[in-house]
This record gives C-alpha cells, structure tokens and sequence, in this order.
C-alpha cells in the first residue's frame, strides 16, 4: 500500500513507539466468561499490556478455556460502535423487564403458596444473543427456567400460548413451552428445576443457573445448529404423562441438570410404554 506524500513543506512526523492506547476495550470470552483487558495484556501467551484485543496474534486462543478470538465479545460500551450498543441497550432493557414481570407475579400471587422458596429471588443469570434471540436463566422462588426471549424480528405469530417448541443447542434437543409473560410479551421457557424448595440460599440457585449456561456451550459444539428450530410446534400427545418428580432426599447434581433431562427425553423416544 502507497501512502500519501505529505503536503509541501511538511516533514514526516516519526512514529510513536509508546504504549499503545487500546481500542477494543476490554473483551470476554463468551464461553468462560474470561476477560481480556489490553491494559494488562495476557500473562499466559506472554503478551504485553498496551495490546488491543484486535491485534493479537491470529494463533492466540483463550487463556483459560482454549476458545478461538471470534468468542470474545465487547465488555465495556466504549468499544461498541452507536448500533451495537443500541441494541445491546435493547436487549437489556427486555431482561430487566421480564425480572420486573415476574417480581410483580411474586408479590401478587406467590406470596402465600407452600412451594415458594423464600431464600430465592427474581434473578437473571448469563444472558447472551442467540441467534435473533436472547438466552439465559431466569431464577423465582418457585422455578429455574432456561428462557429465549424475543429479539427484534422475531416472528412468533404461529405459536399459541402453550404450545411447545423443539431446539437444538450445544449440549442437546430441548423442548421449550411458549407462553406470554403478563406486562412483558411472548417468552418461550425450558423448565429446569421447580419447585426448588430444597435449595439453601439464592446463591446455589445462580450458581446452578450458571453451570447450566456453561454447560450448554462447553459440551459439544455443533454451531451450525445454534439457534435453528429443530421440529417447530410440538403437537400434544393424545395422553400427556406428568414428568416424575425429583427425589428431594438426595443432592441434585447441577452436571446432571441437562443430562438427565436429554437421557429422560432419549428413553421415552426409544420406550414409547
């Protein structure tokens, strides 16, 4: 590439061999949660600080999980351009709603009732884009859900309240039931644990919430079925069984929070009695 000549009389200023400033701000890994901060730069590949995220070298991969560069997303609103953060606003605005949604569903009607976990309160944990969508965990008093939300151009219109939907993540096929969240809108939710009773204190809940969201990405990485719909509507079967409920005398094991409810779905296919 030919750089233009300076203008006349002018003389090439030297270049600067300071510390650069970073650019890309601080970046995180969308697996790990790690965070890149050019200001400290990485220990482990050796690079210095003062290195943007975007000038490292093509073999740097996270330090703690391995992940290639395109894993990382911006952490600090500096290094989002206006439409990002705009949408990146947007989305958070939708997340902050649904907790205010159901806070207002607890305090209405989940007060009194002998299943609510007073140790627990409305949580959002790990929410991230998913394709159009957004998806994370939602923790109440009386459930932990896997929920997508709705991103702009999300077509819904076909799914009634109720019906339920088949997607394809990382770690599996998981049905979600489309619903409508009083004072928010169409949300569609994957049960996790309810009632959740037997937990202790609203930290084990997040930290179940963010091993569930962990485990979705980490345990097998078929990308090209992110975010895709696997079968659509899922019609009611002509004699709904009620999902055994957990034994409540033994520990729950967070691993086994999406295992056992992959190996559930695997053995009902394979035993239709």
């Amino acid at each position: 590439m030919t750089l233009p000549a300076p203008a006349h009389g002018a003389r090439p200023s030297a270049p600067d061999t300071s510390t650069p400033t970073p650019q890309s701000g601080r970046m995180e890994c969308g697996v790990c949660w790690y965070v890149y901060d050019p200001t400290q730069g990485d220990d482990y590949w050796q690079i210095e600080p003062g290195v943007d995220f975007h000038d490292l070298p093509d073999h740097w991969r996270c330090p703690e999980c391995d992940q290639e560069k395109s894993k990382f997303l911006p952490l600090d609103d500096s290094c989002i351009d206006g439409d990002m953060q705009k949408t990146s606003e947007q989305a958070g605005d939708k997340i902050a709603r649904i907790v205010e949604a159901y806070k207002r569903v607890d305090l209405d009607r989940m007060q009194d009732l002998p299943f609510r976990n007073d140790a627990l309160s409305v949580d959002a944990v790990g929410f991230r884009d998913w394709g159009n969508e957004q998806l994370g965990v939602i923790i109440t008093p009386w459930f932990i859900n896997l929920v997508l939300v709705p991103g702009e151009g999300t077509d819904w219109s076909q799914h009634r309240h109720g019906d339920k939907v088949a997607y394809t993540l990382p770690s599996g096929v998981y049905e979600f039931v489309h619903g409508d969240l009083e004072d928010f809108g169409p949300i569609q939710s994957c049960s996790l644990m309810s009632p959740v009773t037997e937990l202790e204190n609203h930290d084990t809940a997040r930290v179940i919430a963010e091993e569930v969201m962990r485990l979705m990405v980490i345990e097998s990485e078929p990308e090209e079925f992110i975010g895709q719909p696997l079968l659509g509507a899922v019609p009611e079967p002509e004699e709904a069984k009620p999902e055994p409920k957990p034994n409540v005398s033994e520990p729950i094991s967070r691993r086994e929070l999406l295992r056992g409810r992959r190996d559930a779905k695997r053995t009902s296919k394979e035993d239709p009695s």
